[in-house]
C-alpha cells in the first residue's frame, strides 16, 4: 500500500466515471428548480436557490466535450472558498453520484499530455480508469 493522499468524490457524465478531490466538495443535492439565464455561456444551465444562497449550475460535461443524454440526478456544489473565490456558488450538473473513496499515491498518474487541461490526472484500479478533473479548470 502507498501512502495515503485523501479521499475522491467518484460521479459518472453520460458513460465515462469522474473524479474530484473532496476538499473541493461543500455538498451534494438532488435537482430542483433551476431557471435558466438569458444570454448566459453555453456551460451555463442557470441559477437555482439552495437555502437562500443564489447558485450557478453549471454543466460540466460542455467544457470537458463530453457526451451527455443531460440525464442530472444531483449537483456537486464546489467549496468555492477552496477554488479561491469566496463570493460566488457554483455547483456542477452530474448523471449520478457512485462514492467516494480513499486514493493512495501509487493510484493516481499525472502525465504531461494533461497540462493545460481539466484533467488532474488519471485515477488507476483493476481494469479501469477513472479521470481526475481539476475543478478549478471546469468551475467557471
Amino acid at each position: 500500500m502507498g501512502s495515503a493522499l485523501g479521499q475522491l468524490l467518484e460521479f459518472r457524465l453520460g458513460t465515462e466515471e469522474y473524479c474530484i478531490d473532496i476538499t473541493y466538495v461543500d455538498e451534494i443535492v438532488g435537482i430542483n428548480d433551476i431557471r435558466s439565464l438569458p444570454q448566459a455561456p453555453r456551460h451555463v444551465e442557470g441559477v437555482t436557490d439552495l437555502r437562500g444562497q443564489t447558485t450557478t449550475v453549471i454543466d460540466p460535461s460542455v467544457a470537458l466535450d463530453v457526451e451527455t443524454d443531460a440525464d442530472w440526478t444531483h449537483i456537486i456544489v464546489l467549496d468555492t472558498t477552496a477554488l479561491g473565490d469566496s463570493d460566488e456558488s457554483i455547483g456542477w450538473l452530474v448523471d449520478d453520484v457512485n462514492q467516494v473513496t480513499d486514493i493512495e499515491e501509487t493510484e493516481i498518474e499525472h502525465t504531461a499530455t494533461m497540462d493545460g487541461t481539466a484533467v488532474d490526472g488519471l485515477v488507476t484500479r483493476d481494469d479501469e480508469f477513472v479521470v481526475q478533473l481539476d475543478p478549478t479548470a471546469v468551475a467557471a
